[in-house]
């Protein structure tokens, strides 16, 4: 009996472990490692490419895939094997453009060698494929040969994150172009004006907070002169009287009463709506959690890797560390450390090393202005919305008045911030907007998805509270009147 409920128990373990596994987020991890020789690929792929005149790059998607293929365990380059495959890459440039791997960078490079064009390229391709091919009947003992990799084959792979980039709009198509730099990402519109957002600078200007500032506080004086009146005039009731006898000046009370509910009305449903946004951008902008998840569904952490193997490549070339090319850091032990830097920076530790690729510097810094924006104009409006909701609730005996007000402003409010989810799900202005590298169009794409989601849950949550407070202020009247 007590072995069965050892088994037993070993049984639930292991259902629980299973469990666990199925609903943990998926990670993709590189199962092999890199090589100095396959290092020396990924900076080749990873560099420019001349072509027609103009200057070219391969997509961090496609740089992915190249990884992804050469850190498998079945992959094992040799020098020989790595530059054939390097000189393959080159040989055929027009192929990659034409398989949109590669995406302009540039105008003219000057470069004044001739250049063959994709047609070329693609019967020189043919030419060696079948030359590939009667290789492999002569060597039917062999599944597959390493030295003759194809670059542009191994970057061709299909994942879901190129579907994705099938959304984007062609550069020159697009509404605005954003590209990221070394110290700033930069706007470009098609009148050729530039907007460029620093990882540092301030993000919005002083006039534009104080302009913000300047209309929460407005709304907050509405409501403050609402409430000096009210009291002035007696028209607060905290406490039920014992005599029910109408006051002398009850009229001009009503009519007081009656204004002034539906100007805090308006403020009170003004405040919610910059309370609803206010707290919707926090939470999708600024939640760790979401950040982390969303560059690891945009792919950057494993662009990231690339860029680090190419940069030793590049070193390495040049002479200036070679033996540091046989130490390369695994997938796993390089994630985990950017992954902790990442989050070192979100949490204000801005002296910590990290690519330029890395987008975590920029969403600290537009944190800090959320937060310069949130001190004045987020509290004049919570302040406003509180008060407001107070005053109209004991205003007047009948509280249900209050309430029923209250619930009107609180459900004007939530049918505003579904139109504007609505517009955001809909209209999808991201879709305008060319956006390179690859992994920051998918990053923002994901982290528009995730603040739809939130605004969505808080518009769900708004109009249900709404509704119990109607159902509320339903149960007061009927109470009142039987």
């Amino acid at each position: 009996m007590k072995e069965r409920r050892n088994h037993l128990g070993l049984f639930i373990l292991m259902g629980c472990i299973l469990v666990m596994c199925a609903i943990s987020p998926k990670m993709i991890a590189f199962a092999g490692g890199i090589n100095s020789n396959e290092a020396g690929v990924i900076a080749a792929a990873s560099g420019t490419f001349s072509y027609d005149g103009k200057t070219y790059k391969a997509g961090s998607a496609y740089i992915n895939s190249l990884t992804s293929y050469l850190a498998a365990d079945d992959v094992d380059l040799t020098a020989e094997q790595a530059s054939e495959a390097i000189s393959m890459m080159y040989a055929n440039v027009g192929e990659g453009v034409a398989q949109g791997y590669l995406y302009e960078v540039g105008g003219q490079t000057g470069n004044s060698e001739p250049t063959t064009s994709t047609e070329d390229d693609g019967a020189d391709k043919k030419s060696k494929d079948d030359t590939k091919k009667d290789k492999d009947d002569k060597d039917s003992d062999e599944d597959s040969n390493p030295a003759d990799l194809d670059v542009w084959d191994a970057m061709s792979n299909q994942t879901e994150a190129k579907e994705k980039l099938e959304s984007r709009p062609e550069k020159g198509e697009a509404a605005a172009s954003v590209q990221l730099g070394e110290n700033d990402i930069v706007i470009t519109t098609k009148d050729n004006e530039t907007i460029s957002i620093s990882k540092k600078e301030q993000l919005i200007s002083d006039k534009t907070i104080l302009v913000i500032d300047g209309i929460s506080g407005i709304i907050l004086a509405i409501t403050l002169v609402c409430g000096v009146i009210l009291f002035i005039t007696k028209c607060m009731s905290f406490k039920r009287p014992k005599n029910r006898r109408a006051r002398p000046g009850h009229s001009k009370r009503r009519k007081i009463r009656r204004y002034t509910r539906n100007v805090l009305t308006v403020t009170t449903m003004l405040s919610l709506v910059a309370t609803f946004i206010l707290l919707g951008s926090y939470i999708a902008l600024f939640n760790k959690d979401a950040i982390m998840q969303n560059m690891q569904s945009s792919g950057y952490f494993r662009y990231a890797y690339s860029e680090y193997i190419s940069g030793m490549a590049k070193e390495a070339v040049s002479g200036k560390s070679i033996t540091d090319m046989d130490k390369i850091v695994s997938y796993e032990d390089y994630l985990f450390t950017i992954k902790q830097n990442s989050l070192k920076i979100l949490d204000g530790q801005t002296n910590i090393r990290i690519p330029d690729s890395n987008v975590t510097p920029y969403i600290y810094n537009m944190k800090n202005s959320y937060m310069q924006l949130f001190y004045v104009a987020g509290v004049f409006t919570i302040l406003s919305a509180v008060l407001g909701t107070v005053l109209m609730i004991f205003m007047d005996q009948r509280r249900e008045r209050g309430i029923k007000h209250f619930a009107a402003a609180e459900l004007i409010a939530s049918i505003v911030i579904i139109i504007v989810t609505t517009i955001m799900a809909t209209k999808k202005p991201y879709l305008h907007l060319y956006i390179e590298p690859d992994y920051l169009y998918l990053f923002l794409m994901e982290c528009i998805q995730w603040g739809v989601k939130v605004m969505t849950s808080i518009s769900a949550f708004c109009v249900v509270v709404g509704m119990i407070l109607i159902g509320v202020y339903k149960t007061i009247s009927n109470n009142q009147t039987s």
